[in-house]
């Protein structure tokens, strides 16, 4: 009697580990530099820059244009300082759609005491089979691209097709 609730609770065990370990879904990139670009996936900086757009009190930026080649995005943007001042942040998340969905918000960081009231083009260029990692199949994910500075919003298909949502 003894022996078999022993088996029971080792066997209860077990599957608890095995859940708890399987369900790990959290893709956690290390924000790298690729180019002068910052990538990174992080949902506390991602909201942040979400919510900063309402008030945001910085040098706005324009994204003039969003396109998609399989699975790399190139996200021209228009605004000041240099390419190393932007970056691109995933929110962490896919939603389980058909297709699954993707939100990645574009923001702009000016050094202390920089002011660059030239505008530039840059092209910034993020390849999302890196980004999703083994989470997702890049080619079937729609990815909507936000505008850190100003409520800009822009969706792009897996076909490369692209939308501006109101």
């Amino acid at each position: 009697m003894k022996t078999q609730f022993l088996k029971r609770i080792t066997l209860l065990l077990l599957l608890v580990l095995a859940i708890s370990f399987s369900c790990n879904r959290e893709n956690n990139i290390a924000p790298e530099q690729d180019l002068g670009l910052l990538i990174q996936t992080n949902s506390g900086e991602y909201n942040k820059l979400m919510a900063a757009r309402e008030t945001f009190d910085g040098t706005p930026f324009e994204i003039k244009e969003v396109v998609r080649t399989g699975n790399t995005l190139k996200i021209q943007v228009t605004g000041a300082g240099g390419i190393e001042n932007y970056k691109v942040v995933w929110d962490g998340l896919l939603l389980e759609s058909y297709p699954m969905q993707a939100k990645l918000v574009v923001g702009y960081d000016v050094p202390d005491g920089v002011q660059d009231a030239m505008l530039h083009n840059y092209t910034l260029e993020v390849d999302l089979q890196k980004l999703f990692g083994s989470v997702a199949n890049a080619s079937d994910v729609t990815v909507q691209v936000s505008n850190g500075s100003k409520k800009q919003d822009t969706v792009v298909d897996p076909d490369g097709s692209t939308s501006s949502p109101k």
